[in-house]
């Protein structure tokens, strides 16, 4: 597990609408720094979609000024990361 020394939030980035707002409250008010994890475990054979809506909600999380981390990212969400390049930029505990 990845050891931040911050708070942590955890989001479900689950598929459907409504992500990027949940996220946006999740961060309202908060000037501190947090962590956020992204909980991937329920996609258990992530795609491409996948990949694109947690890349996307990183980004989100980041331009916010904070971490992100990926939480239950299992064997295939490992190797989708290594072979898409993203493993360095979506750290995994």
């Amino acid at each position: 597990m990845v050891s931040t020394g911050m708070e942590t939030l955890e989001l479900d980035p689950g598929p459907g609408p409504g992500a990027e707002a949940r996220l946006d409250a999740l961060l309202a008010g908060r000037p501190e720094t947090v962590c956020v994890a992204l909980r991937v475990a329920e996609a258990s054979r992530p795609g491409p979609g996948d990949l694109r809506r947690v890349g996307e909600l990183a980004l989100l999380v980041r331009r916010a000024g904070h971490r992100v981390v990926l939480r239950g990212a299992g064997e295939r969400w490992r190797v989708l990361l290594e072979l898409t390049g993203l493993a360095g930029a979506l750290p995994v505990e």
